[in-house]
Order: C-alpha cells, then sequence, then structure tokens
C-alpha cells in the first residue's frame, strides 16, 4: 500500500499537478515512494523542455520543487516496505467510553491487531458529537488534527458514527489527504444524495424499526398502543421519526405517541402509569429537554423498573439492563465486521476496488426474565429467536447433548427391540425347523425300519418259531408214561427267553419309531451301540454280512437323545450295508468302533464298498444328495444335523482298503484322562458276527434261538 501511495505522489510531482508544500507533505507522509521515483521528475522536466522549444512556452517543473524532494530523500530513513505495523486512525463521533462505541472500538482492535504478525498501530479520536454537536468544535479539532498527524504515515483512517462521518467528509483531504477512509455504524440515509470521494468505502448499516415492532406484535398481539421515547439531540429525534413512520405503515398499531425529551423522573412517572396493553419502543436519549446528557443505556434499567408495559429496543448494549426484546443490531459483531473491511482494504494496498463488506444483521433477541415479568410467553417468539437470562434448566443449558443422548436412547431402544422381535422370530423359526426336522428324522427312521422289516421279521419270527417248537416238545413230554420234570423246566425256561427276545425286538421298534420329544439325558456311547446291533444283526446275516464290532469307550458318557444316536448307527450301518452290495462275498465286513478320547468319545462305522470317488466329503451331507438308484439323499443330512444338535461332528474319509470311514465325534460329560494300559483288558469288547443260516428241526426236537 505504501509504495502504491508513493507511486500516486511521485506521478503527481512529474506531472505538476501540486504545489512545493503539497509535494513537500506527500514526501514527508511517503518518503520512500518518493525517493524511489525523484529520478523520473529530471527527465519528464528534459522531455518537458524540448517540447517547450518547439511551442515557444515551458512548463518545467521549477527547480525548487526537485531541490524539496530530493533533501527530503536525503533526510527520510531508509526501511522496507511493510517493514513497520499499519497505522490506523480510528475517528469515533461518539465518547469513546460509550458502551456502544466501547464495544465497536475493542472489536476493531481486536481485529487489526490479529491481522498480521505485527498487528497495527490505533491512533484513537472522538468528537463526541452525539452530545454535543461536531459542528461547534470542528474549527478546533481540524487544527488539532491537522498538527497531531502532520508527520505521521497513516494507511487508513476508520470513522464511526454520523457525526465523525460529517467532520471526514468536510476535513479528510486536509488532515489525511490521499488515505483511504472506511465509514461505518452511519445510518444509511446518510448516504441519500452524498457523492462520496473515490477514496471512501462504507459499510452498510441499516436500522430497520420495523423488525422489532413485529417482535413486539408477536409477544403483545393485544396490544394496539406504541408510546416511542428518544432525547431532543438530531440523532435522538431522526430515531424517534425512524420508528413512527414505520409503525404508521403497520395496521397493528392504532395509537401512536412520542415522548421526546422527557427528563427520567416525569418519564418514569408516565411509564409507571401505563398496562400491558401498551408497548414502549426506546431509542435514544442523549441530551433531554432541560439539557442534561447522558449515555442512552443509563436510562434503560431506570426504565424498565418503573415501566408496566414492556420495552422494546434495536441496540445489543441495552440487553440485559431490562430492555424486554427486539431486533437486536450486534453492535460487537459490527465492530469485528469493521475490522474485517479494514484488515481487507490493508492487505489489497489501500484499493477500494472489487472490495465488498457484509452488512449488520438483526437478530431476534428476548430477555426471558422481563417476558416472564410481564406475563408474556416466548412460544411467540420466532424459533432462532436468541433467549438471555432465561431461567437455569438442565435442558437449557445441555440441549444439545440432551437430545442427543435421547437420540442415541430412542436409537438403542428401537435396536433393542428390533433384535429382540428378530430374536423371537429366529427362535419361532428354529422351533420350527426343529420340529420339522424332526419329523423328517421320524420319517427317516420309518424308511430305515422299512429297510429292515425282512431281517425283523426274520428276528423275530426265529424267536417265536422256537417258542412253537419248544411247546410241541413240551406236549409231547407231558404225554409220555414217565414225565421228566427237569426236561420239562428247560423247555418252559428257552420258552421265556426266546418271548422275552421277541418282545425286546418290538419294544426297540416301538421306542425307535413312535412320536417323542427329544430328551437329552446322560447315556453310555456303548451301551446304545450294544444296544442298537439287535436291531443291524438280522440284516448283516441277511444281507451275509460280517459284523466287526470293537467297543473301546467303556465310561465314556455323553449327553444325547438314545433314539437319535441309534438312528445315526442305523442310517450309517444301511449306509455301509448298501455300498458293499457288489462287494465279493469275502470281503463284505461292516466295522463299528468306539474309542475314548481326552475331550470326547468318537465312534467310526467302516465298509469295503465302492467308497464316494472324488466327491468331496462335506458335499456328502448335503441334503438330497445321493449316489443310490433309488436313494432321497437325505439319511447323511440327519446324521449331521443329529450330531451338531448334540454339539459333535461328523466326517467322512476314504478307507484304507476301499471304502469309506464315517467318523462320528462326542463331547463327554466329564473329561478324564484316557486309562490306556487298562482299556484291553477291562473296557474293551470285541465281538464279530459271521451270517449263520438256521433252520428250525423236523423232528420236533427242542432248539435254541440264540
Amino acid at each position: 500500500m505504501q509504495g502504491e501511495l508513493s507511486d500516486v505522489a511521485a506521478l503527481q510531482i512529474t506531472e505538476m499537478n501540486l504545489q512545493p508544500e503539497q509535494a513537500l507533505m506527500k514526501a514527508r507522509l511517503h518518503p520512500v515512494g518518493v525517493c524511489a521515483h525523484v529520478v523520473q521528475v529530471r527527465p519528464a522536466c528534459t522531455i518537458r523542455r524540448r517540447i517547450s522549444m518547439r511551442k515557444t512556452s515551458s512548463r518545467c517543473v521549477p527547480n525548487l520543487v526537485v531541490w524539496l524532494s530530493l533533501t527530503v530523500c536525503a533526510l527520510a530513513p531508509i526501511a522496507a516496505p511493510g517493514a513497520e505495523p499499519a497505522r490506523v486512525v480510528l475517528l469515533t463521533g461518539a465518547d469513546p467510553i460509550q458502551p456502544a462505541a466501547l464495544v465497536q472500538i475493542r472489536a476493531i482492535r481486536s481485529v487489526l491487531e490479529a491481522s498480521s504478525p505485527r498487528g497495527a498501530e490505533v491512533f484513537l479520536d472522538a468528537i463526541d458529537g452525539f452530545r454535543f454537536g461536531a459542528e461547534n468544535i470542528a474549527p478546533e479539532f481540524l487544527a488539532l488534527l491537522q498538527k497531531k498527524y502532520r508527520a505521521q504515515r497513516i494507511d487508513l483512517v476508520i470513522v464511526l458514527g454520523k457525526p465523525a462521518a460529517d467532520f471526514a467528509l468536510a476535513n479528510h483531504a486536509r488532515i489525511w489527504p490521499g488515505v483511504p477512509v472506511l465509514l461505518s455504524s452511519v445510518p444509511q440515509e446518510w448516504f441519500t444524495g452524498r457523492l462520496l470521494p473515490t477514496d471512501f468505502a462504507y459499510l452498510p448499516f441499516r436500522i430497520d424499526a420495523a423488525q422489532t415492532l413485529a417482535v413486539a406484535e408477536r409477544l403483545q398481539p393485544d396490544a394496539h398502543r406504541l408510546i416511542v421515547v428518544g432525547g431532543v439531540t438530531e440523532v435522538d429525534t431522526s430515531m424517534v421519526d425512524r420508528v413512527v413512520k414505520a409503525a404508521a405503515t403497520r395496521p397493528h398499531w392504532t395509537d401512536v405517541a412520542a415522548w421526546i425529551g422527557l427528563p427520567p423522573s416525569e418519564l418514569q412517572a408516565r411509564l409507571s402509569a401505563l398496562d400491558r396493553h401498551t408497548a414502549v419502543v426506546y431509542t435514544t436519549t442523549y441530551r433531554d429537554r432541560l439539557g442534561h446528557r447522558y449515555f442512552p443505556v443509563k436510562l434503560v434499567a431506570p426504565m424498565a423498573h418503573a415501566s408496566r408495559a414492556p420495552i422494546y429496543a434495536w441496540y445489543s448494549t441495552y440487553v440485559n439492563a431490562g430492555i424486554t426484546a427486539g431486533a437486536m443490531y450486534d453492535l460487537e459483531e459490527n465492530g469485528r465486521l469493521t475490522g474485517d473491511a479494514a484488515r481487507a482494504i490493508l492487505h489489497n494496498g489501500g484499493n477500494l476496488s472489487g472490495l465488498l463488506f457484509q452488512p449488520l444483521l438483526a437478530r431476534c433477541t428476548a430477555d426471558v426474565s422481563q417476558i416472564e415479568r410481564y406475563g408474556l410467553s416466548t412460544s411467540a417468539l420466532p424459533p432462532d429467536c436468541i433467549l438471555v437470562n432465561a431461567p437455569r434448566s438442565m435442558f437449557r443449558e445441555y440441549r444439545a447433548a440432551i437430545l442427543s443422548l435421547s437420540s442415541v436412547l430412542v436409537i438403542q431402544a428401537i435396536t433393542i427391540l428390533a433384535l429382540l422381535a428378530q430374536r423371537r422370530s429366529r427362535r419361532l423359526a428354529e422351533a420350527d425347523a426343529t420340529a420339522r426336522r424332526g419329523e423328517l428324522a421320524r420319517a427317516a427312521r420309518f424308511a430305515t425300519v422299512g429297510e429292515l422289516s425282512a431281517s425283523i421279521a426274520h428276528e423275530v419270527g426265529q424267536p417265536l418259531s422256537a417258542i412253537l417248537s419248544n411247546a410241541e416238545a413240551a406236549e409231547l413230554l407231558v404225554g409220555a408214561a414217565h414225565l421228566d420234570h427237569n426236561e420239562l423246566q428247560e423247555i418252559l425256561s428257552d420258552m421265556k427267553r426266546d418271548a422275552l427276545r421277541a418282545n425286546e425286538v418290538v419294544q426297540r421298534l416301538r421306542m425307535l419309531l413312535q412320536k417323542q420329544t427329544v430328551s437329552f439325558h446322560t447315556i453310555t456311547l456303548d451301551e446304545v451301540i450294544e444296544s442298537t446291533l439287535s436291531l443291524i444283526k438280522p440284516e448283516a446275516t441277511r444281507r451275509g454280512i460280517v459284523l466287526d464290532v470293537d467297543l473301546k469307550a467303556f465310561g465314556g458318557e455323553v449327553l444325547a437323545d438314545e433314539v437319535q444316536l441309534q438312528q445315526v448307527l442305523l442310517n450309517l450301518s444301511l449306509n455301509g450295508m448298501d455300498a458293499m452290495a457288489d462287494t465279493e462275498s469275502a470281503h463284505r465286513i461292516l466295522s463299528i468302533s468306539t474309542v475314548l478320547l481326552p475331550e470326547g468319545v468318537e465312534f467310526t462305522v467302516t465298509d469295503r464298498g465302492s467308497g464316494f470317488g472324488h466327491v468331496l466329503s462335506d458335499t456328502l451331507f448335503e441334503p438330497f444328495y445321493t449316489t443310490k438308484p433309488h436313494g432321497m439323499g437325505l439319511g447323511l443330512s440327519i446324521v449331521r444335523s443329529i450330531v451338531e444338535a448334540h454339539q459333535g461332528r461328523v466326517s467322512a474319509a476314504p478307507g484304507g482298503r476301499g471304502g469309506s470311514v464315517f467318523s462320528i465325534w462326542l463331547p463327554r460329560i466329564t473329561p478324564v484322562r484316557p486309562r490306556f494300559a487298562s482299556t484291553a483288558s477291562s473296557g474293551s469288547r470285541t465281538l464279530q458276527i459271521r451270517p449263520v443260516m438256521t433252520s428250525g428241526t423236523a423232528d420236533g426236537s427242542r432248539k435254541s434261538s440264540s
């Protein structure tokens, strides 16, 4: 900025637009710039002299001006541009300690000091024209400022208020020639009909009294009488006229009166006689009709204390002094906006072109304590209205946190309810799936029993045939001449044993086929396998298959359903038998074994059939997958479902001599270290069953089915 102003000064010297004394002032204000451009003076003179020789008139600069410029250059300190902080004059039209002026001055200083690391040097001058009138002191004040700033470099002049604006417009060229001027807090009406110099800029400051009247209409919809209070100075009366004109355009107010220049005692007496159906708008009172001077904010508290009607205003400095509400203009914010505009001008080198400044906007502000005092309601205010002096409450102080926490709790509650509903639906679905799986398993058991029907018939028919033969032998014995009681007793014992054997087969079939709920209880795996072998042996005998049973899980107790474990063993055994349909008779061996492990019990069913080739073992347990021509593909799927329901594992692997190996692991109830040393002697039971062809004797002699 300094360089640009120096360019202007040098150019003016070169073009001879300045008198010698004006050039000297320019040189004092911008010494570095003039020194930088003084070399341009002599060539300009030479050119002009050549032109004058042709035109017979000389327009060259006098040697005195050049000499003065060189003298200033020699005496001026050499400093790089921008080495010093910016110098700003702050000219206010009010007393600088007046709250309305003080908050703006502080805000402007704060912004300027933070604008650069070097800050800014601010010179404060005040006219106090609101209370005394600037026209009375203008000549003396002008002389003072001329003397004060004659040898000072000034980068910007900030003007606050109408009295200061009048003074700056009339005298800035004589005090700060060429220095940009920024006007702030000057009413919009002041600019009407005025042509500002090019080095003047201003912040829009338009006070809209209608906005404050709109707030009053919201709070007091039944009040139609309006009292406007103000002083007798020019600014006081202009503010009162502003409100009266605004009220005249609003049909809500039918009775409007202006109380101008009333002394405080009379004003308070009148206010105390009002009622709630009247609204009062207080503008400013710098002087009353008796000549007493005031800061306008000092009258707010006594007025509010005496008034029986709500008082409205638009200056933020009146808040907390007793004003009820209004569309407030935050003067501190106006100071910040002014500081931002000044910073932009300084950063732009003092050039005002292309700069746009943000206007100050009014915001609805209400004092909750005053609203409650007059029996009004804050619900009538706009939603974005700022509430001050509200009673302390948890919701008001922590509104954002409470709303956030409430939102989180609501979301959590909805999530929990959704999870509970989902859990209930899942449990119902699981129960339904369990029931369907049970029905499917029962149907599979029916199918298994159907496959075993021939063997079961043989298993039941064999003891019945033995009973019949023994009965015939008993008849012959009874009809003999000499009755042998010992032999008769043996016949009856054989009949009883065969009957129990047939009954056991029937009972196991009933238990396997009847519909019942799944019941988990402690059982011994070896005992379950031994009881199931009574159903497997006849079928193995019928198919010519050797059963190789090796049970070494003595004492291995599991928590399981006995019927379901029987079904698992039946399914695996029948699958193994089916797989050996094409195997040579000498190699048809179905091995069933158990072993005790540290954490569980494992039993294995091994066949020597065709195996499952390259099919993945997991695929075998998928529903409806089968390698049999007439199979449904549900047997192994049911096996896996039952085993997993018992917290166990099932796997399939190719056998060492061909065929397949199906292994099932079930967790033990009380895992202990297996007694490997004594297993073979005390806990191991090995049984090999080969197919035997039996038939009843023709002579009716007693026979046993065992």
